[in-house]
């Protein structure tokens, strides 16, 4: 038996969406697609990806953002306009001093945060709380900072990235394509008045192929849960 022996298939923004408008019957083989339409296709598609974080924990979003300690500053804005991609959670934070070693911070809550006294005061930083907001996130540490000598290290689950470009691949992986292609023609069905049993079809394997991939981003690790030691 003869294989490839390759693992590089991949697909375009334009090719979801000519994917996506075949499976609606709105154009066929070898049609030409209008310009309009893709402008339309590729707003719908980035809409509708960047909703797709709402429906769990993607494991390829998942990364370390390392962020430099500032003797006296508490507060670190982390986003777009610092060039890192905004954070919409952080799972974990943890700093490392010059030799490597690391303490790990605990996350608090927004009212956690306020119920916390003296936040002006100096030393180690031992917990923190972050504020997701809109083009950047705020970090802010407590205890104050005292020495520069420490990185603050952040596991966070970023953001998908957009569709700009025709030829943009995207920042998904592999499985993710079927649930791409069928999600786009469900978005974009109502807009081209597509009778009703073809939408309904559309719409359940949009659903089921969305949910099966959801499904599988997990880490294949056990999970405990342990109550709150903090009083």
């Amino acid at each position: 038996m003869a294989t490839s022996g390759t693992y590089s298939f991949t697909v375009t923004r334009d090719d979801i969406i000519a994917a996506s408008l075949r499976l609606i019957e709105v154009y066929g083989e070898g049609d030409v697609i209008t310009p309009a339409a893709i402008t339309n296709c590729a707003q719908a598609l980035n809409i509708w990806t960047k909703s797709l974080c709402t429906k769990g924990l993607f494991l390829w979003c998942v990364q370390d953002l390392a962020v430099p300690m500032v003797a006296g500053q508490a507060a670190y804005s982390i986003g777009l306009l610092s060039g890192q991609p905004r954070p919409l959670r952080i799972l974990a934070a943890y700093l490392r001093d010059t030799t490597g070693n690391d303490v790990v911070l605990t996350i608090t809550s927004r009212y956690d945060y306020v119920e916390l006294g003296q936040k002006a005061a100096q030393g180690i930083p031992n917990q923190l709380y972050y504020d997701p907001q809109l083009s950047n996130g705020i970090v802010t540490l407590y205890n104050v900072p005292s020495s520069s000598t420490y990185t603050l290290h952040l596991v966070i689950q970023r953001q998908i990235q957009d569709f700009n470009l025709a030829t943009d691949n995207p920042d998904l992986p592999q499985e993710a394509y079927q649930m791409l292609k069928w999600g786009l023609a469900n978005e974009i069905a109502p807009e081209y008045g597509v009778r009703d049993s073809l939408l309904d079809r559309v719409e359940r394997r949009a659903v089921a192929y969305l949910n099966e991939f959801a499904d599988s981003q997990q880490e294949q690790v056990s999970v405990f849960f342990t109550p709150s030691e903090r009083t």
